[in-house]
């Protein structure tokens, strides 16, 4: 049923509006105490006490579609947001300075958004310097079509279009500065500055024990 809802805009505003319907207790009640904790993009990773959002996830999910979604939650509400493997599927840098300025929007002062991404860098680097082992890796990672490293690389960048924009630190860190954050941090896995938020679970390894993916946390 939800797969013909997202192909229409119309049932999917519909089952929107239903779907905050019946998180607005949780919702209400989190932003009054301001600390409500939204986990984007959660797939299966159903965490307990967050409001766990997802398009594509059946089951008690608060169902919606980024970045607009986060245009329904209040205003200084929200103590911690997390979105692994989410921003690199939304359009730059329109929908992605819509996502940093509307995560600033609900966030308290001092609350933090921890945002995970493909590490484009790392892998361009690879590429550069002609690693063969970083590319074997991936190769366990990618389809079997995937045999040269210029496919791998061009895979890793696109994901087969599901994939709209690619970041480095560099680009991450500007797009959060100029929504307003007070501070940036380049991070790695599981060593947020804030113990809520070490709890990343969508982590590879490369061939010389680096993480594949850019973590970073963004402080309002």
């Amino acid at each position: 049923m939800k797969d013909a809802i997202r192909t229409n805009d119309t049932l999917l505003k519909l089952y929107e509006n239903y779907s905050f319907s019946r998180h607005r207790g949780a919702i209400r009640a989190g932003a009054a105490r301001g600390d409500l904790k939204i986990h984007l993009g959660c797939g299966p990773q159903i965490l307990p006490g967050w409001i766990n959002v997802d398009l594509y996830v059946d089951g008690d999910v608060l169902t919606s579609k980024l970045p607009d979604g986060l245009k329904r939650f209040p205003s200084n509400s929200t103590k911690f947001i997390y979105a692994s493997h989410v921003v690199e599927h939304i359009g730059y840098p329109g929908e992605a300075t819509t996502f940093a300025e509307e995560c600033h929007r609900i966030l308290v002062p001092g609350g933090v958004v921890r945002v995970i991404v493909p590490g484009i860098q790392k892998i361009i680097e690879a590429y550069v310097r002609d690693d063969d082992a970083f590319f074997e890796i991936q190769a366990t990672l990618h389809p079997e079509w995937c045999t040269t490293k210029l496919e791998h690389l061009m895979y890793a960048l696109q994901q087969d279009g599901h994939h709209k924009y690619g970041y480095d630190f560099e680009t991450m860190s500007r797009l959060f500065e100029k929504a307003g954050y007070s501070k940036v941090v380049e991070s790695d896995c599981n060593t947020s500055e804030f113990e809520e938020l070490r709890m990343d679970y969508r982590a590879t390894k490369d061939n010389h024990g680096n993480y594949l993916s850019l973590f970073v946390d963004a402080i309002k």
